[in-house]
């Protein structure tokens, strides 16, 4: 059903696009005393530089430098193309990579189809609040970096828009993807490899994402995700036909408490990933089998003084619990408990100081800079 549905959509894309396209090339009718109109190239760079500091009983280091500029290359009103490569030396050398190369076109104010490695659109922490201006916190909550639950990109393609509904707003997201890869090593049984830039089997993943802004003053977010691929294995083998479901829900609020001229943010997510039964082997070459149904969730919230006429309004103080309940062979349950105290030095540069707690980790201290631009 959600193929069809997936389908449909792109079909009805498809023939508004052709309509547009028609539609323009009528204007090479002009007679010769009319110029046609030639197309336009416009190029911006945006982005982000961070550094963070790391401290625990242990070990004392500065590292974790990154730099990510953002290239938007505007071909027309209604073609540009984004990209991010990233340079950063959190694993100790120098690593190059590409976040994303979505190349997107503006079929109306309702309608956006896009192509190529995007940020994730299942649940909103992954591709939304997880990058480093954005996030209030140093690190991120269990279950949702490297490691957790779901893709840091994705590649595919997709479609998205929103509309008016009444007072309220809904906004919408659909993609087809690679989607995610079953990892039967013995040491990473039942994960996936989430990112890989090319599929591994004719099967392709079919996600979405449906937000509602219920107010008229859009403070408030609620949305519901999921993605779902009925094979992950390579062809020819056991693991070929295990499907996996995820499912996400995410809120984001935003207020003003008058009384204390301060802004408040209150944001959230659970997310669930359930896989179906395989047969794995471990090292001596023993089989087992376990229920793969990860878990995790996060509640945070934030309050700055924004409003007052001194100094204090560029603090920011941030707080932030979050649960990964993980299959035992993943290393089972963990919890983990952040606090972190900001200074926006500008509106896009953020110093921020974060103190966290985790279960089985020693407790430690996280610095980070964050120049955006």
């Amino acid at each position: 059903m959600i193929y069809k549905f997936i389908t449909i959509l792109f079909l009805l894309s498809s023939s508004l696009l052709k309509a547009q396209v028609i539609e323009d090339t009528s204007l090479l009718a002009n007679p010769p005393h009319e110029p046609v109109k030639e197309g336009k190239n416009n190029f911006a760079v945006f982005g982000n530089a961070e550094m963070r500091y790391f401290s625990d009983k242990n070990n004392s280091q500065f590292g974790n430098v990154s730099f990510k500029p953002i290239f938007l290359w505007q071909i027309s009103d209604q073609l540009f193309v984004e990209a991010e490569p990233e340079f950063e030396t959190g694993s100790g050398s120098l690593d190059i990579g590409l976040e994303y190369a979505n190349m997107v076109y503006i079929v109306n104010p309702y309608l956006i189809l896009h192509a190529g490695r995007f940020l994730p659109k299942f649940g909103a922490y992954r591709g939304r609040m997880g990058e480093g201006f954005i996030n209030r916190f140093s690190t991120d909550p269990v279950g949702f970096g490297d490691g957790g639950i779901g893709a840091m990109n994705e590649v595919g393609i997709g479609a998205q828009g929103g509309f008016g509904a009444g007072s309220a707003k809904i906004n919408y997201e659909l993609y087809i993807s690679n989607g995610p890869q079953i990892l039967t090593d013995p040491d990473n049984n039942g994960q996936f490899d989430y990112e890989a830039y090319t599929g591994n089997n004719n099967a392709k993943a079919v996600g979405g994402r449906i937000g509602i802004l219920p107010f008229s003053n859009s403070s408030l977010e609620i949305a519901y995700s999921f993605q779902s691929k009925n094979k992950t294995g390579m062809p020819g083998t056991p693991y070929e036909n295990v499907g996996v479901l995820m499912q996400a829900f995410d809120l984001n609020y935003w207020g003003h408490i008058t009384s204390i001229k301060s802004d408040i943010r209150v944001i959230g997510e659970w997310k669930h990933q359930k896989v179906d039964n395989a047969i794995y082997y471990k090292a001596d070459s023993t089989t087992y089998t376990f229920d793969n149904s990860p878990t995790a969730y996060y509640i945070a919230g934030t309050i700055r003084p924004s409003h007052l006429n001194n100094g204090f309004r560029n603090f920011e103080l941030a707080a932030r619990y979050s649960k990964f309940m993980r299959p035992t062979p993943w290393g089972g349950e963990t919890n983990q408990f952040a606090l972190s105290l900001d200074y926006w030095l500008k509106w896009n540069t953020v110093l921020k100081l974060t103190y966290q707690t985790e279960k089985n980790t020693d407790n430690a201290f996280y610095a980070q800079l964050v120049f955006g631009f």
